[in-house]
């Protein structure tokens, strides 16, 4: 089936991402973005239509036959799991400080869907300005300064879009947010 940005997939099942986007959120958090492949959308029972499936561009879907139910199962708590501990580390990222935020968010999302070239990774254009600053829960203004901080840090390249140079800087910067607050014990919340 083919379906256009900004529709919705309410039906459990499994599904195939032939091509795009499918960002699963609730509300104003983005809990995950996939590009082909598959995933898991559970019964209602346990998140109510709290979750949302949601096509980030135009894309070609295909849900899967049912060939065990036993499996499915098997892959639907699964993806209940999956959901809790995204769930849980939103509630992190949202302890961050801004910059922190807008540089964990874009590390996660570069772990999703990024495309690496050497030491750089460019994201693909399928969240907006708007949504970018709307889930790490800022201004879109705040979210342009804080880019320009980034570019000038070198974090950044001063393309058109976004590209994360020296992966493993950011790697161990992430590294750093995730373990400074050791009293906490918080839960890692990346890649």
């Amino acid at each position: 089936m083919k379906l256009t940005k900004g529709s919705n997939i309410y039906e459990c099942g499994e599904y195939a991402i032939l091509k795009g986007y499918v960002a699963c959120k609730t509300g104003d958090y983005l809990l995950k973005i996939m590009r082909e492949g598959t995933f898991t959308i559970t019964e209602e029972c346990l998140f109510g239509k709290r979750i949302q499936y949601q096509a980030q561009s135009d894309i070609h879907l295909k849900q899967l036959p049912i060939l065990s139910e036993t499996n499915f199962l098997q892959k639907q708590a699964s993806a209940e799991s999956a959901v809790m501990y995204h769930l849980v580390r939103q509630l992190d990222l949202y302890a961050l400080p801004v910059k922190e935020r807008v540089m964990a968010f874009l590390y996660w999302i570069a772990c999703e869907i990024g495309e690496f070239r050497y030491e750089k990774c460019r994201i693909p254009s399928v969240l907006t300005q708007v949504e970018i600053a709307n889930y790490t829960h800022c201004t879109r203004e705040y979210l342009n300064g804080v880019r320009r901080v980034l570019i000038a840090e070198q974090w950044l390249a001063s393309e058109k879009g976004w590209v994360l140079l020296d992966w493993d800087r950011w790697g161990a910067f992430i590294y750093h947010i995730e373990t400074k607050d050791t009293d906490r014990k918080r839960l890692s919340i990346f890649c």
